[in-house]
């Protein structure tokens, strides 16, 4: 949670709300857009002086926005030029796939059409962000912000190291619409393991086929 923030930081200054609607709208997948978790994380954040808090006033409502520092930069660019460990991914519900031998027989096609439809659903939400993409272009909206905001602009030249903000702009969308990609096939690939799976399953096929026809000895 703290690089995404981090990381979103890196390119605008934004509100916990701001934040919490980005993720909830594109990295639902990727971690948690839980407020009290946003907000335990830039908490952290804040004590590390990787970021900063101005208050503002905008109809009539107290808000608050969030800057990345120095330090922040330094720590978040030094994470990003680690290469990513795609195997460190833990995720817990794979118990009730490991474990689901012990559940009778006619529950478990039940049990893996739910996994299948929850992994449509996903992917069909990711589909729709794609596509909403594809038909509208940020770029230009980007580039005039940084313009507008000399510390920010300083900031993106320093971690690209290139003075044309076109080019870095251009770059930064290319690696948020690949994430994107990567999520959609991740799940597709996922619908299509577990479609198989169902398959076997309904079948009556034995997972490993020489089990139950080993010879007797």
């Amino acid at each position: 949670m703290d690089n995404i923030l981090l990381g979103l930081l890196m390119l605008k200054r934004l509100t916990i709300y701001e934040i919490r609607s980005i993720i909830r709208s594109n990295f639902s997948s990727m971690c948690s857009d839980s407020l009290g978790s946003i907000q335990a994380a830039m908490k952290k954040l804040l004590n590390a002086q990787m970021v900063t808090c101005s208050e503002y006033v905008e109809k009539g409502i107290n808000k608050k926005r969030y800057s990345i520092t120095d330090t922040g930069r330094k720590a978040f660019m030094d994470w990003l030029q680690t290469p990513a460990d795609i195997t460190a991914s833990r995720n817990m519900e794979l118990g009730k796939l490991l474990f689901m031998g012990l559940v009778p027989a006619e529950k478990r096609l039940r049990l893996i059409d739910g996994i299948i439809q929850k992994l449509e659903t996903e992917t069909a939400s990711l589909l729709e962000l794609w596509n909403s993409i594809q038909e509208r272009d940020e770029r230009k909206q980007t580039i005039e912000e940084w313009k507008n905001d000399p510390e920010y602009l300083a900031g993106i030249q320093n971690a690209t190291k290139s003075a044309d903000i076109t080019e870095s702009a251009n770059g930064i969308g290319t690696f948020e619409v690949m994430t994107l990609r990567y999520g959609i096939d991740s799940f597709q690939f996922n619908i299509n393991w577990f479609r198989a799976l169902r398959e076997r399953v309904a079948a009556g096929e034995p997972l490993f086929p020489q089990w139950g026809h080993e010879e007797e000895h």
